[in-house]
């Protein structure tokens, strides 16, 4: 077993709690969606994770809303999103639309902390459906972070769902993307740039006949693109001193990868940023809806229990 130190700390105005080993450093705050702030490479002294402004208050009640928007403000460090990405109609209920980002960011999980093996765990009840998402997040190794999940049905009815890990990473210049065995990709939406439906990957032509390197990080662009791959090694973000970030996950639950680039064209009416997200996910669609009509939703049964996992390795 790694040896684990477990820190209590603030976040601003919220408690929060560090997880260490010798080489990693993350931290997770259970009020604001038990949201990972932190994932920082203590040999490097690198953070991975976005950095974003800390909610007050009235701030992470907002962001608790049904109605509540995730924007450029709310785009940083690690979200569960669950059962949608997108905003889209309830299929549930009538009338309805499911939350932009999913049921969990924004809200308080209940905490549960395992000293004894390392772990931290989070525990979440929906709003609306009858469901509780449980997440565990210790150490498989002293460089590897590993997130382990059971989403729980306590409804009478089969549940549709679409999942999606929302780790936001800063966008740092001269990094790259690398995905193993990856020769092409699917565009869902785009901002700034004209990219065909299905772009090569990594380097593709737009439709005004401009070649881009997809992979290549960089800044101020002004555009923005939403993207899938179908993963089978997994995948990586290299810094420019060749540290790398690793994504490893259990691909018969989420078989695919959602790539987030934004690189100046997101939000619209707000700041521009600068960001990029590597998302297991559990099918090529921005919302449940899109899945529901492809019939690539994963189905939660009455009563039953679905377990994932993914990992993140840092070196």
């Amino acid at each position: 077993m790694v040896k684990t130190e477990l820190t209590h700390r603030m976040w601003g105005d919220w408690p929060s709690i560090a997880l260490s080993t010798e080489a990693i450093e993350l931290e997770v705050v259970s009020e604001v969606g038990a949201r990972v702030v932190s994932l920082r490479d203590k040999r490097r002294d690198r953070e991975w994770l976005r950095q974003g402004q800390k909610p007050r208050e009235l701030d992470q009640m907002d962001w608790a809303e049904e109605g509540a928007v995730f924007a450029g403000r709310e785009s940083f460090g690690w979200d569960e999103c669950l059962p949608t990405t997108a905003p889209c109609a309830d299929p549930l209920v009538p009338a309805a639309d499911l939350r932009d980002h999913g049921d969990q960011w924004g809200r308080g999980a209940y905490l549960r902390l395992d000293y004894e093996q390392g772990a931290v765990e989070h525990t979440w009840a929906a709003a609306r459906w009858d469901y509780r998402l449980h997440r565990r997040i210790s150490f498989a190794g002293e460089e590897t972070v590993l997130a382990e999940y059971v989403l729980e049905s306590l409804a009478e009815v089969p549940l549709p769902i679409h999942w999606a890990q929302h780790p936001v990473i800063r966008a740092e210049p001269g990094s790259y993307i690398d995905l193993p065995d990856v020769h092409a990709a699917r565009r869902t939406w785009q901002n700034g740039i004209d990219l065909p439906a299905e772009p090569a990957w990594p380097r593709a032509t737009t439709r005004d006949g401009q070649e881009r390197d997809l992979a290549c990080v960089r800044t101020n662009e002004g555009w923005a693109a939403v993207l899938y791959a179908d993963a089978p090694e997994g995948a990586r973000v290299v810094a420019p001193d060749g540290a790398r970030l690793d994504f490893e996950w259990d691909r018969d639950f989420a078989p695919v990868l959602r790539i987030w680039l934004s690189f100046g064209g997101w939000p619209p009416g707000e700041e521009p940023s600068e960001q990029i997200a590597l998302e297991p996910c559990t099918s090529m669609h921005d919302h449940l809806a899109g899945a529901i009509e492809a019939g690539e939703e994963r189905i939660l049964s009455p009563g039953a229990e679905q377990r994932w996992w993914v990992r993140l390795r840092l070196s």
